[in-house]
């Protein structure tokens, strides 16, 4: 109720000052209604206990009127403003004419005289002079101090009319009208602090720009469209040796002469940002350049000079590769975040300032979608995503957070202490639910994803160098584990990756010293006849013994190396069967196994041509087995590669058939030859009803899409008995052979 009545003038935008009009005729009409309610009402009673029901007539008149008038206040002010100033002449006129007292029809005139003044606000002034003159007319009838016309035939004078009229005239001007003008003050005084704010504002937005100004890091002048100088810096003027007041007012031409290029006395506005790389030799020797000129949007130019003089300018380009020298040293280019030096010499200045019982998270993100977005917008592409991500990280870390850029997409923020660790991880997932899991990059969208590594330090438990090492442990082990969940360093995870690591680095040097070799594990037919065989890679290697393939083929994807291992394994294949070719043995197909990674590698058609070429093996004796899943990740290239290898008479498997995610209607379409049943379905019959008829379903399969079926793995007679009955055509595991050395299978094959 009160807003309504009163408008708070903090609500109001400017545009919306006026309205404290509105406010002022509300509480002059509701205030006259309320305050003036118990003088009315007396007034009825009065007129009802004599029987002068006109007098009750005219009472409710007037409460109707200005009931009226309030309604209309919120869409209609002006009506509203009307309606009060008729009530005001109607209340004073019917006062003057309809009490016989004399004395009391005066104060009629009274309520009159406030009307210039409730025009001037609600209408303006031209209506407002108009009733001041108006009002000349009842202050003159006053003048002639005779008896009051009564030119009605109706009296309103009652026995308390002394006191009630004398109480309306109080509460109108003693309560109403003060309440109106104290809001229009109000009002007033509002406007005045606003502009005293306003003002304060703008002088201190004035003394940031001539701050900025003054402060820019170049001689500036400011100049007009005509070439004036209105505004030179300090730095300006100790490059042109003048003062202030000498410049000002001077024209741009003026100040610049010397040898050298010439500026005319009238600068043409069209011209001068042509001027922009000119030079002038003052008198004492020195070159002053025009870096760079810029039209403002007063049309006004904003021209920067600097002192291009040699010797000044080298020394100057020496400090700024001096500067940069220092800050690269400790920082990192791309992002100007601190590198791993920084990084570790804030640990040790930190550290020892831990308190006691509270744990510092140290988190380590590597922005794993860095590669796609390479490869799908362009390298420029994916610096600007570095660029982006480390401004988000800054930006939604906890305040105090230390934020580095360890190397490449690798970076490592360390957050405030916490009272415990749950507290700390807390505020890490909240960190990671909040980043954006896109950027809009230059018009594209570019998915962002990273992996989360934590390592927690105490006070006094661990050294800078050891902390930042398991930040990238925990790191590693969630980059491999292919969760979104941030990891926590272990001690186990960190064997696991020193093995791995080792393990990476021994495939480097096994290939360089002949430590991989190969051994074939012969195919039989159903009649144990040796159809065939498969190529295992082995690696036997001097300081960790023998290493399972299932534990270095993945570390080999993982670090790029498999390409070298495929390229080893392909080439061995071709010299053993050149061997057995050339030593007139006949030759069974030899199966060696391509990953999902090297049936995309872009060269594999064309390494296999230059080997097969080389040792001169036709492509009968080769097969390729690839997994399911490999075919079904990269369709399109799979397709191709498999198309061409079968155009070129290679043989194509399937590996591990029924673990995989493929339709019949993708099958369909991979140019294959062979089915292999995975051994996890074979080592489980005569075990488990759901692997004997997955595998029947597989064999069924093969015969609809007119493949061979081969079955792997088969260790025992009961296996061999079930996949014979069930039509299995081929069979490979240890009931028949293990992996045979070359002289085994030589001796196999004679």
């Amino acid at each position: 109720m009160f807003d309504w009545l009163f408008l708070n003038d903090n609500a109001l935008s400017p545009a919306e000052h006026a309205r404290w009009r509105v406010s002022a005729l509300r509480i002059i009409l509701i205030s006259g209604l309320v305050l003036e309610a118990a003088v009315a009402l007396h007034v009825a009673l009065d007129a009802i206990a004599i029987a002068a029901y006109h007098i009750v007539v005219v009472v409710v008149a007037f409460y109707l009127v200005l009931a009226i008038g309030v309604f209309h206040t919120a869409k209609r002010p002006n009506l509203a403003a009307a309606i009060l100033l008729f009530a005001v002449y109607a209340a004073g006129t019917t006062i003057l004419f309809l009490v016989n007292v004399d004395e009391l029809a005066k104060l009629g005139i009274i309520f009159i005289y406030t009307t210039p003044i409730i025009a001037r606000l609600f209408f303006g002034g031209r209506l407002a002079v108009a009733l001041m003159a108006f009002n000349f007319l009842p202050f003159f009838y006053l003048l002639q101090n005779g008896p009051f016309v009564h030119y009605l035939p109706l009296n309103m004078t009652l026995p308390g009319s002394h006191t009630y009229l004398q109480s309306l005239v109080f509460l109108f001007f003693n309560v109403c009208v003060p309440l109106a003008v104290f809001r229009v003050l109000h009002a007033f005084d509002k406007s005045a602090l606003r502009h005293h704010q306003t003002s304060a504002a703008l002088e201190v937005s004035n003394a940031q720009y001539r701050e900025f100004f003054e402060n820019a890091g170049g001689a500036i002048l400011l100049c007009s469209r005509e070439g004036l100088i209105l505004q030179a810096n300090r730095m300006a003027l100790s490059l042109l040796d003048a003062e202030h007041d000498q410049l000002v007012g001077r024209s741009l031409a003026s100040c610049l002469r010397g040898r050298g290029d010439r500026l005319p006395e009238q600068v043409d506005t069209e011209r001068l940002e042509e001027f922009t790389g000119w030079h002038w030799q003052t008198d004492d020797e020195r070159q002053i350049l025009v870096e760079y000129v810029t039209r403002t949007a007063q049309n006004s130019f904003i021209v920067v000079l600097r002192d291009a003089s040699g010797v000044y300018m080298i020394k100057e380009a020496l400090k700024r590769s001096h500067e940069r020298e220092a800050f690269l040293m400790y920082h990192d280019a791309l992002t100007c975040l601190p590198n791993r030096a920084k990084l570790r010499a804030h640990l040790m200045e930190t550290l020892p300032l831990q308190e006691a019982g509270k744990v510092t998270p140290l988190v380590a993100l590597r922005l794993g979608s860095i590669r796609h977005a390479n490869e799908k917008f362009g390298n420029g592409i994916g610096d600007l995503l570095i660029q982006y991500f480390a401004d988000e990280m800054r930006r939604l870390l906890p305040p105090g957070s230390y934020c580095a850029r360890l190397r490449s997409i690798t970076f490592l923020a360390i957050l405030p202490s916490y009272e415990s660790p749950t507290e700390a991880i807390r505020q890490i997932e909240r960190f990671r639910l909040a980043f954006p899991q896109e950027f809009e990059i230059s018009g594209n969208d570019v998915h962002v994803q990273f992996s989360t590594g934590i390592a927690l330090a105490r006070q006094g438990e661990v050294s800078p160098e050891e902390l930042i090492r398991r930040c990238e442990v925990a790191l590693e082990s969630a980059r491999r584990s292919k969760e979104d969940s941030p990891t926590l360093f272990s001690e186990a995870d960190a064997a696991l990756i020193r093995r791995s690591v080792d393990i990476e680095l021994g495939i480097v040097s096994a290939l360089r010293n002949h430590e991989f070799r190969l051994v074939y594990q012969p195919k039989v037919d159903a009649n144990r006849q040796l159809v065939g065989m498969e190529a295992l890679i082995r690696w036997q290697s001097p300081t960790m013994g023998s290493i399972s393939p299932a534990e270095f083929i993945p570390i080999a994807e993982r670090a790029g190396l498999i390409h070298d291992l495929t390229s080893f394994v392909i080439e061995e294949v071709c010299i053993f069967i050149r061997r057995l070719i050339d030593q007139g043995q006949d030759c069974p197909p030899v199966a060696l196994n391509l990953s999902a990674i090297d049936i995309v590698r872009h060269d594999l058609i064309d390494l296999i041509d230059a080997l097969t070429a080389r040792y001169a093996i036709p492509p009968a004796m080769l097969e390729f087995e690839i997994t399911e899943t490999g075919l079904i990740g990269s369709e399109v290239l799979a397709i191709s590669h498999l198309q061409a290898l079968k155009t070129r008479g290679f043989s194509i498997a399937i590996d591990d058939f029924g673990t995989g995610y493929s339709s019949l209607s993708k099958l369909s379409s991979f140019p294959i030859h062979k089915i292999k049943i995975d051994r996890s379905f074979v080592m489980r019959i005569g075990e488990n009803d759901k692997s004997e008829l997955i595998i029947k379903a597989i064999v069924s399969l093969a015969n609809l899409l007119s493949c061979v079926s081969i079955a792997e793995g088969v260790e025992n007679e009961v296996q061999e008995r079930f996949l014979k009955s069930i039509g299995c055509e081929l069979f490979q595991g240890y009931y028949y052979h293990k992996p045979l050395e070359v002289q085994q299978i030589e001796q196999l094959l004679q």
